[in-house]
This record gives structure tokens, C-alpha cells and sequence, in this order.
């Protein structure tokens, strides 16, 4: 028993390391994800093993300390939202629902200063994709920034439902899916996101999570949450698209006619102005040049080029073999971490709310590790 809240403890280490390490620090960021990376196939092997435990109790303690945990944070939700700071995701997801409401192209509006100052003037349009702006504009709309943490708050609740399904189906076990719940809501990095910066990323991460529990059964369904993902957020839907493929010919295809639906949204915005599109969602962050949180900032331009063959060539390997083999739920999501960590470890700039890619499919993951049930009984002792 002490032992699993000793690998508990190193994750908790691991993800606090990263949020410490930030402007300045891309060097040593790199190095803490690069050991979260390189542990995810243990702990994908930890969570596919038979273990010969009783678990009967352990649902019901875990299940009060994340509600425990919810409660605060929800607390801490309607704390923040009194007097929001948000940062620049927020505010341009205000302004692009205030430009769209106008019947203004939010893409080809002048709604990011900063993105024009750093880029150029044509990069001042808004950065996230429509079902972002769909997911922030009800309560965005008529409560200002408040209505984003708010919404947030409600996003965050699907989320830990999420993590807590992804990591009963992994385990076979609610005692997983609580202990994944628990480990997710005790990173402080994630309440501070969502509720005090006003990170949006949370959009594009619950159909991702909802595509990756429907993969292995409801292809149709899978795609169409992926697709939605891809149309709230390129990344990192984009990266998960082999993770959730299923494993039949028809049930590829329905995946592939669901992801098309659920992208639809991007075509109006993309017909209304390509180049203003094309510019601000795709071009901003290949042009892009490296920030300080990234540890390509200080290194020679070859090294950054390796890094990326290197990200792509993973995310090929990964799609070929799903596509040749059937892996299982746990495989699936411990390879969704490893392109995710891989991705921004490749990308210009490792901010925080990135983590908010991987960190609710970690969590999910090591709560099934940890949790394991065995189906054989531990045999009984002679008398």
C-alpha cells in the first residue's frame, strides 16, 4: 500500500516540477516531462497487469477525498470569478464572440495585439478554432470574463467525470477511475488554469477524452467528439487522431465520417476569410519563433529540426500501429500522453495550459496502475 502512494507522490513531484519550471527555465521543464514521458510505458504495462489485491474499501475512501477536493476547488472557481485576471486565450475568445455577435470575421478582426506585435499585422486575428468560441459564448456573452470561469468550472466537472470513467474502464474497477479522479484534482497547476488564468484548452480536452472511452466501441460516436476536438483546438485532437481509431474496416470508417462532421464548423469560418484562417490558426505557430519556456529557445536551429523529424516520426509509428494492431484502452491513452509530451516538448513554447493535454489521461492511467484488481483470488491457506 505504501508503495503506490510513493509512485502517487513522484507523479504529484513530476507535474508540480513542470509548473515550477517556467520562463527561463525551458531547460529543465524539458527534462521533467522527458521523465514523465519516459515512464508512461511502465506505467501503461502497471495498469494492463493482474494484481491480487482487495480493493473493496479503497472506492469509497477515495471517492470522499475527490469530492472533497471538487468542493474546494469549486469554491476556489467562485472565489476567482469575483475579480478574474485571464490571460490573453480568455480575453480574445471575448473579443472574437463580441466581433462574431458584430458580424465580423473574428479571424480577420484585430482582436490580438500581441500576436500582431510579435508576428506581424497579419496575425491578429483570434488563435482557437469555433467550438472553442461556441463552448465560452453563453455565459461569455452576458457575464464577461466572469461566464469563463464559470464555464470552466462546468468544464472541469466533465473532466474529472472523465478521468474517472477512462480510468474504471482501463482498471475494470471504480476503485481506479476515484484514484485516477483524485490524483488529477490534487495538481494545483489545473485549478489555477482553469479558474485563475482562464485557460481554454479545457474545450478541446473533454470530447477528447469522450472520443478516447467511445474508440473501442462506438467508432461513430469516437470521431465525432474527435472531430469536435479538432474543430475547438488543432492540438491536441490532432495528435490523437490515431490513438482513437478503432480496430474493424467499419468501424474506421464511421470513425472517419464522424470526425468530418464533428470538424464541420471550421468550414464557414475558413470559406468566410482563408488567408485570415490559414494565417492565424496554421501559419502563426510554424513561423513561430521559440519562448523561454521552451528549451529549443537556447538551443542551435538543427537541434530543433531533429526534434521535430523526431515528433513526427512518433506520431506516424503510433498511427501505424494502431492501425495494424488493436491495442487496448490503456495503450491508447499512455500513447495519447507520449505524443502529447513529444509535441510540446518539439514545439516552440511548453506553457502550462499544454499540460491540460495530458495530464487528465496520466492521471487515469496511474489511478489504473495503482488500483489493479486481479481476477484470480489469493488461494486459501490449508487447515
Amino acid at each position: 500500500m505504501t508503495g503506490r502512494w510513493v509512485v502517487a507522490l513522484l507523479f504529484w513531484i513530476a507535474v508540480g516540477l513542470i509548473q515550477k519550471f517556467n520562463w527561463g527555465e525551458g531547460g529543465k521543464k524539458a527534462l521533467a516531462m522527458l521523465a514523465v514521458l519516459a515512464a508512461t510505458p511502465f506505467i501503461v504495462a502497471a495498469a494492463e497487469r493482474r494484481r491480487r489485491q482487495d480493493e473493496r474499501r479503497l472506492p469509497r475512501l477515495l471517492a470522499l477525498a475527490a469530492a472533497a477536493l471538487l468542493l474546494l476547488q469549486s469554491g476556489y472557481a467562485l472565489k476567482e470569478r469575483r475579480h478574474p485576471s485571464l490571460i490573453d486565450a480568455a480575453t480574445t475568445t471575448l473579443a472574437a464572440g463580441a466581433a462574431l455577435r458584430a458580424g465580423v470575421d473574428p479571424y480577420a478582426a484585430p482582436i490580438d495585439p500581441a500576436g500582431a506585435a510579435a508576428s506581424g499585422p497579419r496575425f491578429g486575428g483570434y488563435k482557437y478554432l469555433p467550438v472553442t468560441l461556441a463552448a465560452y459564448l453563453p455565459l461569455g456573452a452576458p457575464l464577461g470574463e466572469r461566464g469563463i470561469v464559470l464555464t470552466n468550472l462546468l468544464l472541469h466537472l466533465a473532466t474529472v467525470a472523465l478521468v474517472f470513467q477512462l480510468g474504471a474502464a482501463v482498471a475494470g474497477t471504480p476503485a481506479a477511475g476515484a484514484l485516477g479522479a483524485l490524483l488529477y484534482l490534487a495538481l494545483p497547476l489545473v485549478p489555477f488554469q482553469l479558474f485563475a488564468k482562464g485557460d481554454t484548452d479545457a474545450a478541446a480536452v473533454v470530447p477528447l477524452l469522450a472520443a478516447l472511452l467511445l474508440a473501442p466501441r462506438r467508432g461513430f460516436l469516437a470521431g465525432l467528439c474527435l472531430g469536435l476536438s479538432l474543430a475547438a483546438k488543432l492540438l491536441p485532437a490532432g495528435l490523437l487522431l490515431p490513438c482513437c481509431l478503432p480496430a474493424t474496416p467499419r468501424s474506421r470508417l464511421a470513425y472517419g465520417l464522424g470526425v468530418v462532421l464533428g470538424a464541420l464548423p471550421i468550414l464557414p469560418f475558413l470559406l468566410w476569410s482563408p488567408a485570415a484562417f490559414l494565417d492565424n490558426i496554421v501559419a502563426f505557430n510554424l513561423l513561430r519563433p521559440p519562448d523561454s519556456t521552451s528549451w529549443l529557445a537556447t538551443a542551435p536551429a538543427w537541434l530543433g529540426d531533429v526534434a521535430h523529424g523526431l515528433a513526427g516520426a512518433f506520431l506516424i509509428a503510433v498511427a501505424v500501429y494502431v492501425w495494424r494492431r488493436r491495442p487496448s484502452l490503456a495503450q491508447r491513452a499512455g500513447l495519447g500522453v507520449m505524443l502529447c509530451l513529444a509535441a510540446i516538448l518539439a514545439g516552440p513554447a511548453a506553457h502550462h495550459n499544454y499540460q491540460l493535454w495530458w495530464l487528465p489521461l496520466g492521471a487515469a492511467l496511474l489511478g489504473a496502475a495503482l488500483t489493479r484488481p486481479g481476477a484470480e483470488a489469493r488461494p486459501a491457506l490449508p487447515t
